[in-house]
């Protein structure tokens, strides 16, 4: 018997197997038989259709790879996937129902079948790529699901400490003004306001970062400014903030810009202070800004050890960068930052349509090397 006929006559059997196993799962223990079998008999039904239709050898390959052809409305897998999401599912228990799925089917079809022959072998293994098929599509909505809800809470959890960071911070100055109050308590209230500060730019990251997810990107406003001077004056904050270190400034004079000033000031704030963390503090940082033909090229510099090209591969992806750290790594950057200031620079420089190249050498150190639009994203 063919196998999307034994799947036909016999659907009620093999719904019965997937809402048996599916009630054993946490999130559905208590659930209905409408959720138990949801969305089941449909991908069987379409799983059906395409073990009825012609294919060639590269269509099955690309499909057990996931790259069926797409589709207008979402189907029957990607809309099991937001039901399963939304029941507490994990993406494990997601991938246990298509397991048994597929081991159902197989199971009880080869009851049935006793001798296999060419079309049956060819009928198993189209049923295998649809399953495969099905389960990437499944996978696929489930992750973009959990991504999304991330990153509105962390929006959420952004917008609303912002609040409470405001009012300490203004309450701490005005303790600060009080010169009635003795050295030890204004010293006090200084460093809760830095401390206060430190927070505030934590949630911007995480605010830039939450943002960037949702929304397609930074989002930026273009205008003329000059570079040569807010460069200046991006360096010299950063060395009142690093008074022990030097710095080696080559800015070409009068280069006029149409960027957004203060989104490219925070990216080169945080290449500079990704390069004072982690270069040696016996040579200078070098800071060069030039222009070449309608580009301007952007490059830092800072001398240290060579970071290896797995590293430099994930330098702008903050959640590979920490699964790859070693967890002396990881424990220094639970006490330095949330290390989100790459990736927020990489989607700054994307934003006004430039690229960002890394190298690293024994001997020159780590180079930072943005090459942007003078008139930014056109």
């Amino acid at each position: 018997m063919r196998l999307s006929k034994f799947i036909t006559e016999n659907i009620e059997i093999i719904l019965q197997e997937w809402e048996d196993f599916a009630v054993t799962l946490h999130p559905l223990t208590s659930a209905s038989k409408k959720q138990l079998r949801d969305h089941a008999k449909a991908m069987l039904a379409v799983i059906c259709v395409d073990l009825d239709s012609r294919q060639s050898i590269q269509e099955g390959i690309e499909k057990s790879k996931g790259n069926a052809p797409g589709t207008a409305d979402d189907t029957a897998a990607e809309s099991h996937a937001v039901d399963r999401m939304q029941s507490g599912f994990t993406v494990q228990e997601l991938m246990a129902e298509y397991r048994a799925l597929r081991a159902s089917v197989l199971r009880l079809w080869q009851e049935r079948v006793k001798s296999a022959n060419e079309f049956d072998l060819q009928d198993m293994l189209r049923f295998n790529e649809a399953i495969d098929q099905a389960l990437t599509e499944s996978i696929a909505r489930f992750s973009s699901m959990v991504l999304d809800s991330q990153n509105v809470f962390l929006a959420i959890l952004g917008h609303d400490v912002r609040n409470p960071l405001g009012a300490i911070s203004m309450g701490t100055q005005l303790i600060m003004q009080d010169t009635a109050l003795p050295v030890r308590h204004l010293k006090v209230a200084a460093q809760i306001f830095r401390s206060t500060q430190r927070v505030v730019d934590i949630v911007s990251d995480l605010l830039d970062y939450s943002t960037s997810h949702l929304g397609g990107g930074i989002p930026v406003t273009l205008a003329e400014f000059d570079l040569s001077l807010a460069s200046r004056s991006v360096v010299q904050e950063m060395q009142l903030f690093h008074p022990t270190r030097d710095f080696a400034l080559e800015i070409d004079e009068n280069i006029s810009v149409t960027w957004d000033q203060a989104r490219m000031s925070q990216a080169l704030s945080n290449l500079i202070a990704n390069a004072v963390q982690h270069g040696s503090g016996a040579t200078p940082i070098l800071i060069k800004i030039s222009q070449a033909g309608n580009d301007v090229v952007i490059v830092v510099r800072n001398a240290g050890e060579k970071i290896s090209l797995t590293k430099l591969r994930a330098m702008f992806n903050p959640s590979q960068s920490f699964a790859i750290k070693s967890t002396s790594e990881r424990s220094a950057s639970q006490t330095g930052n949330l290390g989100l200031g790459l990736y927020i620079t990489h989607e700054i420089v994307s934003a006004h349509g430039g690229e960002i190249r890394v190298t690293s050498t024994e001997s020159e150190g780590t180079t930072m090397t943005l090459k942007i639009p003078m008139t930014g994203k056109e």
